[in-house]
């Protein structure tokens, strides 16, 4: 018996390689050597045969554990296609040429690829011969002249194939970065879709700038931008609803002086409380005179020019002041220093412009000021409603001399924010005809990306929406030219690979492009391949799901390398085949590695003929009877 014990770790390649010299030391003819080169070639790379590593697992586990029990029928599978979907080893005993072509072609409808293989060819012509006509198409001489990889993908693209998709043939797509952008027509098709022949003084101003030159036009639409962005700086609009009202009596020229003074006493005001908060504190304990601030400048000025505070022989100017300083404290004292009196002439001057400002507010109506928080607010209201004045007037001038005839006029300051809000509408967006104008242009050029003949429904289907400036629709054949992109490209492809398929094997194409339009399904084929043709020469990786050994009991341990040319195999014994005596075989490694085994009854000869297949098995996906005219009976399993 081969000698693989438990100790052997069959994930480890030194031993893999060793399980396969002692196969290939079985039976040292040419074949043999040939493929024991391919395969230790396959387990050096990384990539081991699964069907070798699944038999040497088999035989290790049944090494370990002992001999396998035996099998009752009724533990085993139901049909050949269930027991390869279940095991890796399996044995088909007293299995005549017509149960074996049964057994072939459900796999084949099942979508297996199948290697049929038989130390004489004699065996595969035999089994050619009674295979049922509707699969002979998928019976070959050579492999398709596809990768896996490409068979894997043809599969799979035969298999989704719709109706819908199938028509895709001939048909081409514009390219991707031809389609316009949806948020671009979008964007044009709510332009187009305005009302036109408004005569409100928006409506008018396309036309007006249409008709002005591109240096004109630029400098009109900057003034605009500059009345948009001083009312920005003025909104939100409830939380400055007096800034709004001073902006409006503005426009009209109402409080002009006043606003000019206040702007500046509150500027002024600002940056002097700003400067007077790290300043020692000033308190006034009696009522100042009306002139105290020009009184306190006049001694800053004679402080700041040479002169001398003095208790005694006093000047004018200290004499005159004498009363002022005499109700001021800094720190608790009186000043002396032209520092000090710096800071309280700088204070005395901010209370003079708060009373100014309290003024100006109470008469442009305004609230005033109570804190350093609310002039400083204040300040900065009065600055942005001075820029938004100053736009707005330029925007006024330049609207009413944008033509000689020109018919708009800006009576106020909400026809001045929609004219401005107009212009850069338009300096972005265009007119209305020029908006239709781009969408006629984006349709011709969209129509013209493909041959009429050969346009996509969906193509058709977004240039009309472009024509008909529905932007809701356009979006949705966008959306739908992506599905279809997708199609195109999987027909493309699979008419490529069904062509190439075609160039060599053109039976079996046309029979998977059968199967594929009438969704039966079923992308088997089946190789057939004398045994030592197939060691000299194995298939890549992945060519074949299942490897059907005919005439198995006449062979030898080393046609278990037959093992690496799929992961499943079926060894085939015939009714009345007998192992040669003596010697392990290639049937008893099987049954020492537990193999699955479906035996048949072997049925009288029938005069007639006549075959009668094994019928399709609706759970277990194949046949589950065997039988030649009215006396053959089921298939039966029994133990290894």
């Amino acid at each position: 018996m081969l000698d693989v014990g438990p100790s052997s770790n069959v994930d480890d390649e030194a031993h893999l390689t060793t399980f396969l010299d002692r196969l290939a030391g079985a039976g040292p003819d040419e074949p043999t050597a040939a493929a024991q080169k391919q395969i230790r070639t396959s387990i050096e790379a990384g990539s081991p045969p699964a069907g070798l590593r699944r038999l040497a697992e088999a035989l290790a586990a049944s090494a370990a554990d002992g001999p396998p029990p035996p099998r009752r029928p009724t533990d085993d599978l139901p049909s050949v296609v269930a027991a390869v979907g279940e095991n890796n080893l399996v044995v088909l005993d007293e299995f005549g040429p017509e149960a074996v072509a049964a057994a072939v072609t459900a796999l084949l409808v099942d979508g297996r690829r199948v290697v049929v293989t038989a130390a004489d060819r004699a065996e595969l012509i035999a089994l050619r011969d009674v295979l049922p006509a509707e699969v002979y198409d998928r019976c070959l001489d050579v492999l398709p002249p596809l990768s896996p990889a490409e068979q894997r993908e043809l599969r799979r693209l035969l298999a989704t194939a719709t109706p819908g998709r199938r028509a895709r043939s001939g048909q081409q797509l514009p390219a991707q970065e031809a389609v316009p952008e949806i948020q671009q027509v979008g964007e044009l098709c709510r332009r187009a879709r305005r009302a036109r022949g408004g005569n409100s003084a928006p409506d008018l101003i396309p036309g007006l700038l249409a008709g002005l030159e591109p240096e004109r036009r630029t400098a009109v639409t900057q003034v605009a931008r500059c009345v948009d962005r001083s009312l920005e700086a003025l909104r939100p609009r409830e939380n400055r609803s007096w800034a709004w009202a001073l902006l409006s009596d503005l426009i009209y020229s109402r409080h002009r002086a006043t606003f000019e003074r206040l702007l500046e006493d509150t500027a002024q005001a600002t940056a002097a409380a700003d400067r007077s908060r790290n300043s020692p504190p000033i308190t006034v304990v009696g009522p100042l005179p009306a002139e105290a601030g020009e009184l306190l400048r006049r001694y800053l000025g004679f402080l700041q020019s040479g002169g001398r505070a003095r208790s005694y022989f006093r000047s004018g100017v200290q004499r005159d002041v004498q009363p002022v300083l005499s109700q001021l404290r800094i720190g608790g004292a009186i000043p002396e220093t032209a520092e000090q009196i710096q800071l309280t002439v700088e204070h005395v001057d901010l209370a003079e412009r708060l009373t100014r400002i309290d003024a100006g507010c109470r008469e442009v109506g305004i609230p005033a000021p109570r804190n350093a928080d609310e002039l400083a607010e204040l300040a900065d209201g009065l600055t942005g409603i001075s820029a938004a004045a100053r736009s707005v007037g330029a925007l006024r001038h330049d609207v009413l001399f944008i033509h000689p005839n020109s018919p708009i006029a800006v009576p106020d300051l909400a026809t001045a924010e929609q004219i401005a809000t107009a212009i850069i509408d338009y300096a972005e967006h265009g007119s209305v005809a020029e908006a239709e104008q781009r969408l006629d242009r984006l349709a011709a050029e969209l129509a013209g990306q493909v041959p009429a003949q050969m346009t996509a429904p969906e193509h058709e289907w977004a240039v009309n929406a472009v024509r008909e400036r529905d932007a809701a629709a356009y979006t949705a054949a966008v959306e739908a030219l992506l599905a279809a992109r997708r199609e195109v490209q999987d027909q493309e492809r699979c008419t490529a690979l069904l062509d190439r398929l075609r160039a060599r094997t053109p039976r079996l194409a046309d029979a998977w492009a059968a199967a594929s339009e009438t969704g039966s399904g079923g992308f088997g084929l089946a190789w057939f391949v004398e045994v030592d043709r197939l060691l000299q020469d194995l298939p890549a990786a992945d060519s074949a799901d299942v490897v059907m050994v005919l005439g198995a009991a006449e062979l030898g341990v080393d046609r278990l390398l037959l093992t690496a040319v799929a992961p499943r195999l079926v060894a085939v014994v015939g009714s009345g085949a007998r192992p040669p005596a003596g010697g392990p075989t290639l049937l008893t490694v099987l049954q020492r590695a537990a193999a699955l085994v479906i035996r048949g009854r072997t049925p009288a000869q029938d005069t007639t003929g006549r075959v009668v297949r094994l019928p399709s098995g609706a759970a277990a996906g194949g046949p589950r009877a065997v039988g030649v005219a009215g006396n053959r009976g089921p298939v039966e399993q029994a133990g290894a």
